[in-house]
């Protein structure tokens, strides 16, 4: 009788059934074994396995909002934690950044064969050969000051740093590269992220990136295995047109101006000077957009094709916003460097797993992914996923699961979940004319990192200690 029940409520759940079903994809206790045991570094699984952690973190953003005390209590009254709370908070603050890392790339890996191709976005026809790549960096903020070196800090305090890499076509992000210091530049990161992107998206790459990324040694990276880039320009690298190439003007769909020209990025004396195509659209009101890439021919490349590709780069910006704000990356559960950066690619994951679930809900209504609100399709999820938990004891919500599907079997079921529910409340918006953000509160004190303050710290010949 029980095991019916747990059926019927089960089957008048779709979302809960559906991203269930995907997490247990990418949570499969022989895959979290195998990442860990070739990530660890010097961690260690005793009473607490990197499973146990994966679990109670992901019940913390699923069920609780971000709050990992309550995730880590109900564990202990599950039967899923047998250690104390403080010791899960002390095991999340040593969990290695490359382990994170992994986790996220191998996770996302298993993901991306599922999203369905009809949801792609759809580029222009002379990009369509390129896997488009948009790298940005994202300091995660708002540390909470438990550690003993960050009390009393007056300043806002950062976590680690990741360097993430967006897969445009699916939206899914498929890799990060993270340092344990929230002020260090990301482009020191893109050594470490490009072979990570390159393992997954096996296709040419056209790796699109702000003007950080603008120097001699980071398009050098990029444009290796036959890729190519596409960054805004930097005036810190100086350019020279090349006299025997005459510019060329013209319009957008909007009437801007556009102006491209060809040349060498950095001077004569430099051995890695790089002769590439420059690409200027003049906006009125706003700041002249200047690009460099790497694809010379402007008619294999239209001008217009890439600089509406580069604008829109600010998807990556969305991403950022929809994970630190839909999936609770605002409360941070963890103090320590790598307690935050393990947070964040969990809300990564998260974000990824939803964007293929909209993604079929999308395809099943004939409709562009775009069009899909992920935080109003998310709140249903996390509603759905709430009353199961109630509903249904843990004990049994295994056999409702019993055994994991092939690749085919899973995508044709998420098919039949998702092919019928609708509800109008999932439609974004119509976007209106920007408002002008209102003016910040000045924080008090210089912001910094907990790495920095951790160092220092350390310095003085004192251990920094949890509360």
């Amino acid at each position: 009788m029980e095991a019916e029940f747990a059926r019927e409520v089960l089957s008048r759940l779709p979302l809960a059934e559906a991203v269930l079903s995907l997490w247990r994809w990418v949570a499969d206790p022989l895959f979290l074994l195998s990442v860990f045991a070739r990530h660890r570094g010097a961690g260690y699984e005793k009473e607490i396995s990197f499973g146990v952690v994966v679990q109670l973190i992901a019940d913390a953003l699923l069920e609780h909002q971000g709050s990992g005390k309550k995730s880590f209590e109900r564990g202990q009254e599950q039967g899923l934690l047998t250690a104390s709370v403080q010791a899960v908070y002390q095991k999340l603050s040593r969990i290695p950044l490359g382990l994170s890392e992994a986790w996220l790339a191998e996770s996302t890996a298993r993901l991306r064969p599922l999203y369905p191709e009809a949801a792609s976005l759809p580029l222009a026809p002379a990009l369509r050969e390129l896997e488009v790549i948009i790298v940005d960096g994202k300091a995660i903020k708002r540390v909470a000051k438990r550690l003993k070196p960050l009390r009393g800090r007056k300043g806002g305090v950062l976590g680690g740093k990741a360097l993430v890499a967006l897969e445009l076509r699916s939206g899914l992000v498929v890799a990060m590269a993270t340092h344990a210091d929230g002020e260090t530049n990301e482009a020191k990161l893109v050594p470490a992220l490009l072979p990570q992107v390159r393992a997954q998206v096996r296709s040419h790459r056209l790796w699109v990136g702000d003007r950080q990324f603008c120097d001699l040694t980071q398009p050098a990276a990029f444009v290796q295995q036959d890729d190519h880039c596409l960054v805004r320009y930097h005036p810190k690298t100086p350019f020279f047109a090349d006299a025997g190439y005459l510019p060329q003007r013209g319009q957008d769909a909007h009437g801007r101006v556009w102006e491209q020209d060809w040349g060498w990025l950095g001077s004569e004396k430099s051995k890695h000077r790089r002769f590439m195509r420059r690409l200027t659209l003049d906006r009125p009101g706003e700041e002249t957009i200047v690009l460099l890439t790497d694809l010379l021919d402007a008619t294999q490349y239209p001008a217009t094709d890439l600089l509406d590709l580069y604008l829109a780069r600010w998807s990556i910006e969305r991403v950022f916003q929809q994970i630190t704000e839909v999936f609770h990356l605002q409360t941070l559960i963890g103090t320590t460097p790598q307690g935050t950066v393990f947070q964040f690619a969990f809300c990564v994951l998260l974000y990824n797993l939803v964007q293929v679930v909209r993604a079929y809900v999308a395809t099943a209504q004939a409709r562009p992914v775009p069009t899909i609100s992920t935080e109003l399709l998310f709140d249903d999820v996390h509603r759905q996923l709430v009353a199961f938990t109630e509903l249904v004891p843990t004990a049994q919500m295994e056999p409702l699961f019993p055994v994991l599907p092939t690749e085919a079997d899973l995508c044709a079921r998420l098919i039949q979940l998702l092919a019928t529910i609708w509800t109008k409340r999932w439609l974004k918006q119509p976007t209106g004319k920007r408002k002008a953000p209102a003016p910040r509160t000045p924080i008090r004190g210089n912001q910094t990192s907990v790495f920095r303050l951790v160092t220092e710290y350390h310095k003085q010949g004192v251990n920094p200690s949890l509360k």
